[in-house]
Parts: structure tokens; C-alpha cells; sequence
């Protein structure tokens, strides 16, 4: 049990320092830079993947895709989708880093079209093409992504740099009507110094040191002479530099060309020709030995993490993920997922990306060394399907026996990750809610609004996220549903009333704080579809419980200032009411005191109309503040609902004055007073004492699915009628 229990604690640890570290990723600039330039690509990668694909078919009989059009149609579609994909990270990664620039009083702040500019200079001068190489080639995201994020991200730090030292300021002043032509002048020195030293960088690496370090490191592991072959450590070796380089974007099998050239090619053309002579292959390690038994799916064997993603992903955001990379991976293309996760730089997935692979290396090694598997000897195109291209290449239905076992192996150990990924992502998704609820409930959000969707950083990108989500849940109405909290009344002991609640149980969020969601849905221009969503919901249950309840009891449905200033809304409102077979008088339409309500005059205008039409109007939160006074005084109110300060803390004797004069004032205006939030015996005893009759809270019940709220009622009134029937006469 003790073992058990610090087993859990190592975990619940593991998860709190991973987290940790994933947190000072996410708020550091250059990464949100740098995960969203990844992300601007990828509709570029998956175009390039598909046309990858169809240029190099499976089989045989799609030899009719291999006509010189359509072979220089694909070209096409791969020149101008991986071929330039490093150039659009460029831009990506520019424009969100400067964009990403601290305000502060005094400090210059770069131009992120300008920034792009001198990025883009910086990086042509680092890779700039040779006369054997074109420009497709080193824009190209299987060469350059890590050289282009390396070469922006210190391009823009130095140009930030630069951008404050005053002596490299042009002194302008207004330069004309445009700005962006004033940034350019006075930013000129900087931009200018930027560029000059990468130049001088450049020419210091070619001085000082041997070009093309990825062709010396394959040089290196070729010239291992006791490696070579057949030998198990030197596969390992290869396999795991693979692996590593494409961990930081670099596509290894390119990378080590040479050590395929050298070694693998010709070690597959040796055993072709020993087959076909009928001796023994004298090779295990071959080109396709790596293509097809440890990298099914593309390099880290990303097929065993789709598998994974299925079997082990909880959220739904997994599972499409999942199955939109299928199809790709079914034919080893992986980059959707490398660049899509990522897996490129993404340090919760280095270790099955890596250790995958050289499990399946190690298996295939020994089975094939044991002799349970033959010999490769065959050739098969890279994009072969699994299983088919196990028994293309060994002539044995033995090879794609041994790939579901790798498969097995692979998923196994991409499970764990899957899981601790999700974990981590969703504890952090709860510190990101935190903050998205924080600064909906902040007193400048009530006023100017939260403006979630401008948030930067991860917080941004969960409010944006989020708005998308709740506009398919208002649609699908699948999500979305409402809970209903009783309003009793303690003279009559009945319900007098109910308020209707909206709830959003999310797929892998939970439940989303009501507040929140009402913020997304302003923010995103659909509230008004929303709002009339749960009127039509409340007033059709209400009218559902028509038999069980007093003609009297009120629904009580919450609207805010953004819904009241449609000029629709109360020819709309009335519609719903009326067609869902209640009266105007039934409904009490819920605005919160803290609302910017006043002085928008048509939201005004619209109560006035919702009142003459007979809709009840009731306040929230109300106070003795000056905005509550005048609330008073302009609108049409039937209910007042103290506000929640009042009710939670213990009445002192300013409080109980604060209390008192509410009652009055509401007895003088004919305006109903009602006290929410009592959750203690004590709560009810001292505001009764005061003269308060009406109540709502978690004492009375908590809000309740609409199948109970019937129920709840009728045993409310069976219960006084029975202390009536004991009553002596």
C-alpha cells in the first residue's frame, strides 16, 4: 500500500514539474512564436503529403498516376507546399514575435512587417542557395525548419535589440500620413545592422569551420567499419540519430543520406541479387528494414501513436486528430502529425518518438537473425501500406507478422505518453480556465468587457478555441442544457418561482462557468441565438409543468444589456412565450446589476416594451450603490435580488440598516424583494427577521435537472399540506 501510495506521489510530481515547465513554454513568446508558425504551415504540409503520395503510388497498378502530366502536377503541388513551407514559418514566427512585444512607456516597438522583412534577409543570407542547389530546395521544410526557426528567432531578438539602442535611431519625427513608413525610417539603422551581422557571421562560419556538419556526422557513422553491416549497434546508432534530428525538425533519413547511399542501398541491392542467384542474402540491415519494420507510419513509427491516440485519447480533439492523420500514415507520411501535435520540439513525446523506433529495431534485428523471419529481398516503394509491404519485401506473410508485432510493441509504449499528455493537458486547461473566469469576473471586464478572444498566449488560444466550440454546441444542442434552482417562498411554503440556469457540459473541459460562456458567446456575435436558445428550452419545460405547478409560479430567464439592445429581441421573446404555450406574466426576464446596462437607451426601451406586453422585469445583485438607485428609477422592475455581499457576510448593524431600507423602499415601489445565496439555517432565521419572505439557495435546494425540478415541487406543497392538516383548528 506505501509503495503504491509513493508510486502515485512520484507520478502526481512528474505531472507537476512537467506541467510547470510546459507553463514557462507556453508564456514565453518565442515558443507561442514558434508553435504557431508550425501550425500556419499545415495546411501546406497536408496538401504536400497527399501530392507526396500520389507521386510515389504503392502498388503496381497505380501505375497510370505515373504519367509525365500528372508526375509534373504533383511536383507542382510539393514544390509550392513542403517546398516553401520554411518560408511561410519564417513569416509565421516574425509576425507573431513582434506582434508578441511587451508594451511599455518609452520602448520602440518593431513593426512585424518590417521585422519579417529583415528575418527573411537574415535567412536567405545564412542558407542562400549554391550554383548546384535552387531556392525550392532550401525553402524546402524537409531541409530548413530548424535553420529557419534558429535564424528568426535570433534575427528578431538581435533586431529587437538593436531597435532600442538610440544611436541606431534615424531622428524623423512624423514622417508622413502612413506610419508604417515613419517605423521604417526611424527603425532603418537597426533593420540595416541586423542583416549586416549575419553576413559577417556567415562569413566567419565558412572561415572557421567545415561546411555541412549533417553530412560529416553521416560520413562519420559510415566510416565505423566495425558498425557496418549487419551489426546491431550500428542499426541502433543510425536509428536513434534519425530519430533525434527529426525531434528538432530536421528530416533524418535526408540528413544521412549518406549512410543509405553507402551502406543500406547497397546492402538491399546485395541480397535482390543473391535471391535472385538463390543464395543466402548476406544482409539484414537494408534500406527497407528501417522504411517498413521501425518506421510504420513515417519516422518515430507515428502509426503506433495513432493506434495509441485511439485506444488511449480521452479527448475529442485526439480522437479527430487521430483519424484525419490516418490515412496519410497509412502510407508512411507523417508530417501532419509531426507539425500538427507537434512532435517537432515537443519535449512530452521525445521519449516514445525516439525509443519507439529502436525497440522495433531491435525486435526485427533478432527475428530476422533467428531465422523467424527471412531475409529482405525485394524492393517496395517508401509509401507501401503496412502489413502488404512486410510481405512484399520478405515473400512471407512472416514480415507483416513481424510488423503487427512492432505495432504492438510501438503503441504500447506510446500509451503512457498519450495519457501523460492529456493529464498535463488538462491540468492545464483548468489553470487556463481559471484565468479565462478571472477575467470575466474582473470589475474592468464588467464594464469594458473581457475581450478573451485578444488574450495572447496559451489563454488566447483556449478562449478562441472555446468560442469555436459553444458555436457547435448552439447548433447541435447537444451540449447545452439547463438547470433550474427553486424560488421559495417561507409564508406560503410553496415555490413561487424557479430560475433557469444554462449549463455547457464540454467534451473534454467539463463544465464551463456560466459567466464565460455568456463572455465567448458576446465576444463571438452569436448571444442573441444563444439567449433565445434558453428562453424556447426554459419556457418549454415550464409549460411542461404546468400540471404540477401553481399558474403563478414565475420562470425566471437571464439576459444581458447585448441581447436587450437588439431591436428584435422583444417582438422574438414574446413569439417563444407565447408559442411555447405560457403567458407574459409567467416570465421574469433576470438582467445582473453589474451590467453595463445604463444609459444604452434601446436595451431600456426594450424592458419598458417587455413590461407593457406583461413580462415580469426582476434585478440582480442589488445594492445601495448609486448605479442601483438609479437602476430604480429608470426601469420597469417587479423583483429586486439582494446582492450576494449582503447575503454572505454576518449582518452587522450597517448591514441590517442596508437590509431593512431595501425592504422598505421595495414595499413602497410595489417591487417584489428577494434574498439569493442562503445556504445556513442562521442565513434564513436573521433575514425572516427582517421582514424577508422570498428566497433562493443552496439550502432550499441546489439547481436541478428539469426531470426533478416537478418532484421537488410537489413534495414541497404535499409537505405543507400535511402540516395544514395537523394544524388544530
Amino acid at each position: 500500500m506505501q509503495s503504491t501510495n509513493r508510486t502515485d506521489a512520484k507520478i502526481s510530481r512528474l505531472k507537476t514539474g512537467i506541467l510547470d515547465l510546459s507553463e514557462r513554454f507556453e508564456h514565453n513568446p518565442y515558443f507561442i512564436a514558434t508553435h504557431r508558425s508550425l501550425a500556419l504551415s499545415l495546411p501546406l504540409i497536408m496538401l504536400g503529403a497527399i501530392a507526396l503520395l500520389l507521386r510515389h503510388p504503392p502498388f503496381p497498378a497505380f501505375g497510370f498516376l505515373k504519367s509525365p502530366h500528372f508526375t509534373s502536377f504533383c511536383d507542382a503541388l510539393i514544390d509550392c507546399s513542403f517546398g516553401i513551407a520554411a518560408l511561410v514559418i519564417l513569416i509565421g514566427f516574425s509576425i507573431t514575435l513582434a506582434n508578441l512585444q511587451p508594451r511599455r512607456p518609452g520602448q520602440l516597438r518593431a513593426n512585424s512587417a518590417l521585422t519579417t522583412m529583415v528575418v527573411v534577409a537574415c535567412f536567405f543570407v545564412i542558407v542562400a542557395p549554391d550554383a548546384d542547389a535552387g531556392f525550392v530546395e532550401v525553402l524546402s521544410i524537409r531541409e530548413n525548419i530548424l535553420t529557419a526557426l534558429a535564424t528568426s528567432a535570433l534575427a528578431c531578438w538581435l533586431l529587437f535589440r538593436l531597435s532600442q539602442v538610440r544611436v541606431l535611431r534615424l531622428p524623423v519625427g512624423a514622417f508622413g500620413h502612413d506610419p508604417l513608413i515613419g517605423d521604417v525610417f526611424l527603425l532603418m539603422p537597426a533593420a540595416m545592422a541586423t542583416i549586416v551581422i549575419f553576413c559577417i557571421a556567415k562569413m566567419l562560419l565558412m572561415i572557421s569551420i567545415v561546411p555541412g556538419l549533417e553530412a560529416l556526422f553521416a560520413s562519420f557513422l559510415v566510416s565505423i567499419p566495425a558498425m557496418a553491416n549487419d551489426q546491431l549497434i550500428f542499426s541502433l546508432l543510425y536509428e536513434f540519430s534519425a530519430q533525434v534530428l527529426w525531434f528538432f525538425g530536421l528530416h533524418g533519413p535526408n540528413i544521412l543520406s549518406p549512410v543509405h547511399e553507402v551502406v543500406f542501398d547497397q546492402a538491399a541491392d546485395a541480397n535482390v541479387l543473391a535471391a535472385r542467384a538463390g543464395t543466402m542474402p548476406p544482409y539484414i540491415l537494408t534500406a527497407q528494414f528501417f522504411d517498413f519494420f521501425t518506421r510504420m507510419g513515417g519516422s518515430g513509427s507515428t502509426l503506433c501513436l495513432i493506434l495509441a491516440l485511439v485506444i488511449a485519447g480521452k479527448t475529442a480533439t485526439s480522437q479527430k486528430f487521430a483519424f484525419i492523420a490516418l490515412i496519410p500514415a497509412l502510407f508512411n507520411v507523417n508530417e501532419p502529425l509531426m507539425y500538427g501535435i507537434p512532435l517537432v520540439l515537443n519535449p512530452l513525446y521525445v521519449i516514445p518518438l525516439v525509443t519507439t523506433p529502436l525497440v522495433q529495431a531491435f525486435v526485427a534485428y533478432n527475428a530476422i537473425d533467428l531465422h523467424l523471419v527471412p531475409r529482405i529481398t525485394e524492393y517496395a516503394t517508401w509509401t507501401t501500406p503496412v502489413f502488404a509491404s512486410g510481405y512484399l519485401i520478405t515473400g512471407s506473410i512472416a514480415g507483416s507478422l513481424l510488423q503487427v508485432v512492432g505495432l504492438v510493441i510501438g503503441t504500447l509504449i506510446y500509451i503512457p505518453f498519450v495519457r501523460l499528455s492529456e493529464q498535463v493537458g488538462m491540468l492545464r486547461n483548468v489553470k487556463l480556465l481559471e484565468t479565462l473566469n478571472n477575467q470575466v469576473e474582473s470589475q474592468h471586464a464588467q464594464f469594458a468587457g473581457a475581450h478573451l478572444l485578444e488574450m495572447h498566449g496559451a489563454e488566447g488560444r483556449l478562449a478562441t478555441t472555446l468560442a469555436r466550440d459553444l458555436d457547435e454546441a448552439v447548433k447541435s444542442s447537444n451540449q447545452l442544457f439547463l438547470e433550474y434552482q427553486p424560488q421559495i417562498n417561507v409564508r406560503n411554503r410553496e415555490v413561487s418561482g424557479t430560475e433557469a440556469l444554462l449549463r455547457w457540459e464540454h467534451p473534454s473541459l467539463g463544465r464551463i462557468a456560466p459567466p464565460l460562456i455568456i463572455a465567448l458567446a458576446e465576444e463571438s456575435g452569436y448571444l442573441d441565438e444563444l439567449g433565445f436558445f434558453i428562453l424556447r428550452e426554459a419556457c418549454t419545460k415550464r409549460a411542461e409543468w404546468s400540471h404540477w405547478l401553481a399558474e403563478d409560479c414565475t420562470l425566471a430567464v437571464n439576459v444581458s444589456p447585448r441581447q436587450l439592445s437588439n431591436p428584435d429581441f422583444c417582438e422574438k421573446a414574446l413569439h417563444i412565450i407565447r408559442e411555447s404555450g405560457l403567458t407574459p406574466k409567467q416570465v421574469e426576464l433576470e438582467i445582473t446589476e453589474t451590467s453595463a446596462l445604463l444609459p444604452d437607451k434601446r436595451a431600456v426601451l426594450t424592458l419598458h416594451e417587455l413590461r407593457i406586453a406583461g413580462v415580469r422585469i426582476a434585478l440582480d445583485d442589488f445594492g445601495m450603490g448609486h448605479t442601483s438607485i438609479h437602476y430604480l428609477k429608470e426601469l420597469p422592475l417587479d423583483t429586486i435580488k439582494i446582492d450576494r455581499s449582503l447575503t454572505n457576510v454576518a449582518l452587522n448593524k450597517a448591514n441590517e440598516l442596508i437590509v431593512k431600507s431595501i425592504l422598505e423602499l421595495g414595499e413602497s415601489m410595489s417591487i417584489s424583494v428577494m434574498v439569493e445565496g442562503i445556504e445556513e439555517e442562521e442565513q434564513l432565521e436573521r433575514f425572516m427577521s427582517l421582514g424577508c419572505t422570498v428566497f433562493q439557495g443552496y439550502l432550499f435546494s441546489k439547481p436541478m435537472p428539469a426531470v426533478a425540478f416537478p418532484s421537488f415541487a410537489q413534495s414541497l406543497y404535499m409537505e405543507d399540506a400535511k402540516q395544514g392538516e395537523n394544524t388544530p383548528a
